[in-house]
């Protein structure tokens, strides 16, 4: 139920990831799109609807919480539904989310949810997740979108939903719609978007629409945008992409490194 899904994202604290994880090194996220400057017009038009997303509010989380059944127990700390037991999240990571993934799990059983974090190996991760055999996960499953939002948007289309226990389709290194979330509207929404051309102006409009059925249910919780370091050598080699020169976002791991291969320019 999306009050769930509201009632685990007003416990996370944002913030404190940011500061204690990364250093100041990023700023929370609101959606699943980078700030990456191609994408901050799309942002832009939808910041009001997406705002409250990276509120943290642990009185809305027990209000809500308490509005399913539960009651909070003094003596444990945790959430206890009618059948006496706690409120329980079982949350997989892999390793290299490790650290991200046990402060939000610290701070969802501060908030009253008796969560435990499991590490998984990347292909046992990825196997899980991808059958929707998880009750959560540290993740970056809206990841996609560098310069129009169509294709992080569309990884949430009910269309790529399988049954739980079959495997989903991969991309971007993990599976679309793991949680298998249906709905029809936002999907026949963001498959309008899908047919149109770069730059159509009824994007937009489209994307807006889409954004407010995505932020009402919350599917996905968006906590940060996570930052990737990335060093260059200019001893040998000169026009590497950086903020001043960003024709092409900078990670060597990514297929589109191959641009930056012939942008290169000899040192002497």
């Amino acid at each position: 139920k999306k009050e769930m899904h509201w009632g685990l994202s007003y416990p996370s604290n944002r913030q404190q990831i940011v500061d204690v994880i990364y250093e100041g090194a990023s700023v929370p996220a609101t959606f699943i799109f980078p700030t990456y400057d191609g994408m901050m017009p799309y942002y832009e038009a939808i910041n009001d609807i997406v705002a409250p997303i990276a509120e943290y509010n642990p009185d809305k989380a027990r209000e809500l919480i308490e509005g399913q059944g539960y009651t909070f127990d003094e003596g444990s700390g945790f959430f206890v539904g009618p059948d006496g037991n706690n409120l329980k999240l079982d949350v997989v990571a892999p390793p290299f989310m490790e650290p991200t993934a046990r402060l939000v799990v610290q701070q969802l059983q501060d908030g009253g949810i008796d969560a435990v974090l499991r590490i998984l190996e990347w292909g046992i991760f990825r196997d899980e997740t991808g059958r929707g055999q998880f009750e959560g996960a540290t993740d970056w499953s809206g990841c996609g979108s560098v310069i129009e939002p169509w294709f992080g948007m569309n990884r949430y289309n009910k269309s790529w939903v399988n049954p739980v226990g079959t495997a989903g389709t991969e991309y971007v290194d993990n599976t679309n719609n793991a949680g298998r979330w249906v709905n029809d509207e936002y999907s026949a929404l963001v498959d309008q978007m899908g047919s149109l051309p770069l730059g159509d102006p009824q994007v937009i409009e489209l994307m807006k629409q889409a954004v407010t059925i995505w932020a009402d249910e919350l599917p996905a919780i968006p906590l940060i945008q996570t930052p990737a370091f990335i060093v260059f050598n200019t001893t040998y080699w000169t026009n590497w992409p950086t903020a001043d020169n960003n024709y092409i976002q900078p990670p060597g791991h990514w297929q589109h490194f191959l641009r930056v291969l012939t942008e290169l320019q000899p040192a002497q």
